[in-house]
């Protein structure tokens, strides 16, 4: 048994380096200001119209966010050497197969660095939908639109852009998207 716990042990920490390196380390300012301003918005129940941006898609094309109104869209921030972004990935897979035909688009904005390893998870994980990067990280003029500190993240715009729902996952976005496409 003594030999279980050094291999537990580094298990933790392989858990933790993992979730810590989907984060950005913030001053503690920056990310109160941004709860705060999230918690006032909320509370005074505005419907957040979305900051919208345009970014170049894998092929040095331009995507404008707000290109897309008249549907439901997903925004999704990722990178590919986010771990938990990637197991996201079957999801928003099966969300996009059910949802997409009746309206729904996604943009994945990603906080890679380098194009080609972006490109190379989109179709290592059959990513279909629309993506984007400046591929400035965490400078990203996407991310920093919405001040993104942690990934995965996403936002849910209605027809109009404005913003429905944040930073779900797994069955709860699929539930709350159904709140707005019902599949019948």
């Amino acid at each position: 048994m003594p030999h279980m716990q050094p291999r537990l042990v580094l298990g933790w920490l392989l858990v933790a380096y993992l979730l810590a390196a989907c984060q950005r380390i913030t001053p503690p300012n920056q990310a109160a200001e941004a709860a705060t301003q999230a918690a006032v918005a909320e509370l005074a129940g505005a419907a957040e119209v979305a900051p919208d941006f345009t970014l170049p898609t894998p092929d040095g094309q331009a995507l404008t966010l707000s290109s897309l109104r008249g549907k439901y869209v997903l925004v999704d921030f990722w990178a590919s050497w986010c771990g938990p972004c990637r197991a996201e990935s079957p999801n928003l897979r099966k969300i996009y197969g059910q949802f997409h035909g009746r309206g729904l688009e996604i943009v994945s904005v990603s906080l890679d660095v380098d194009g080609r390893k972006w490109r190379r998870a989109i179709q290592d994980d059959s990513l279909t939908w629309h993506h984007v990067s400046d591929l400035r990280g965490w400078e990203s003029k996407g991310a920093r639109a919405y001040a993104i500190t942690a990934i995965p993240y996403n936002v849910l715009l209605d027809p109009q852009g404005r913003v429905l729902a944040r930073n779900l996952h797994g069955r709860a976005l699929g539930q709350k998207i159904s709140a707005y496409i019902p599949l019948d």
